[in-house]
């Protein structure tokens, strides 16, 4: 009787754990990169109510961008969303820029709801026959809601800039 029931058990466990469904990673993979394209196109456009609708928007949604001369980090959906439509945003966007945005080299690891990301970035700005590259690397932090992925915290951190700091602190000593 005692054998019955743990084989009864058995059988059980193993059809429970055998209905977990296996995450596609290709088609994941697609998606997250496709909410984080929308994200920075949405921005490129001006148009913030595409761009909050990629966020989770509570008080655990953090932004950390840090280059060569300062940071900035947010916390708070309330904090990142004014940052994101401030005023300094307005100078960053201005068309007469020209500004492009080229993501490559994804790396991630994917969870039923939640998803860590590293991309690079090269954010190219046209003005006049003047060409301004920044090269950054960022990390994303991404939550499934309702079957769909929002970005959670995002950092960006400028890869150039640093050599030239560098330089002339050298030239101080």
């Amino acid at each position: 009787m005692r054998y019955t029931i743990l084989f009864i058990l058995a059988i059980a466990l193993t059809g429970v754990t055998g209905c977990e469904q296996e995450i596609d990673m290709d088609k994941e993979r697609a998606a997250i990169i496709a909410v984080i394209n929308q994200e920075t196109d949405a921005y490129l456009e001006r148009d913030y109510e595409s761009v909050y609708a990629t966020h989770v928007q509570d008080s655990l949604n953090m932004r950390l961008t840090a280059g060569p001369d300062s940071y900035v980090f947010l916390e708070g959906w309330e904090e990142v969303g004014k940052h994101l439509l401030g005023d300094e945003t307005e100078d960053d966007l201005n068309p007469e820029l020209h500004i492009t945005v080229e993501k490559y080299n994804y790396r991630m690891k994917i969870h039923p709801g939640s998803a860590f990301v590293v991309c690079d970035q090269k954010w190219t700005s046209d003005y006049g026959e003047d060409t301004h590259e920044i090269n950054s690397i960022q990390v994303r932090f991404l939550e499934k809601l309702e079957g769909e992925w929002k970005i959670a915290f995002v950092s960006w951190v400028g890869v150039d800039g640093y050599g030239e700091i560098e330089e002339v602190e050298e030239l101080l000593d």
